[in-house]
């Protein structure tokens, strides 16, 4: 019963991954890297200027993937007490 449950509650949560990444990680890199292409663009500007620029563009997908590793941390913190839950290393 417990090994159906871990599998039922893995393929849940792969799941809500894949579409997070899907609906929204892979929208915000798009976003990202084309950011980062505009601040490239000014010829003007130096390299320590092109650098904080494409860091200020990565700042929102990396806010984002620390929320969801964040929250899949807790999910899996409120889960442990269950036994044998993530005893295969999940």
């Amino acid at each position: 019963v417990a090994e159906l449950q871990q599998l039922w509650v893995q393929e849940a949560v792969d799941a809500t991954v894949k579409n997070l990444e899907r609906e929204n990680i892979w929208k915000m890199q798009g976003l990202m890297f084309r950011c980062r292409a505009g601040c490239c663009e000014d010829s003007q500007a130096s390299m320590r200027q092109v650098y904080q620029c494409t860091e200020r563009c990565h700042e929102p997908l990396a806010q984002a993937q620390a929320l969801v590793t964040s929250e899949l941390e807790k999910f899996q913190d409120r889960l442990l007490p269950l036994p044998g839950l993530w005893s295969s290393g999940v």
